[in-house]
């Protein structure tokens, strides 16, 4: 009697994710496309895009030494 109880949750659970998968929507709202449309309107001058990229860079840099620091505060701790 469990099984067939489980069996039949089982199958309803199913049911229930294939459904929602197939109701969802397939396009953007309009808020998003507006953002997306914006974007792709935006002049990227060659001066802009290169101070994106260093802001990235450094950005990258930061993470990879607080990264740093907490392995070697991590490993300091494993040593005790």
């Amino acid at each position: 009697m469990k099984r067939i109880l489980a069996l039949l949750f089982l199958v309803a659970l199913g049911f229930t994710m294939f459904s929602g998968c197939a109701c969802t929507p397939k396009e953007c709202p309009p808020a998003c496309m507006q953002a997306i449309d914006a974007l792709r309107n935006s002049p990227c001058n060659a001066s802009n895009c290169e101070a994106a990229a260093a802001r990235a860079e450094a950005a990258a840099a930061r993470a990879q030494a607080a990264a740093d620091k907490a392995e070697s505060i991590f490993m300091r701790h494993m040593k005790k």
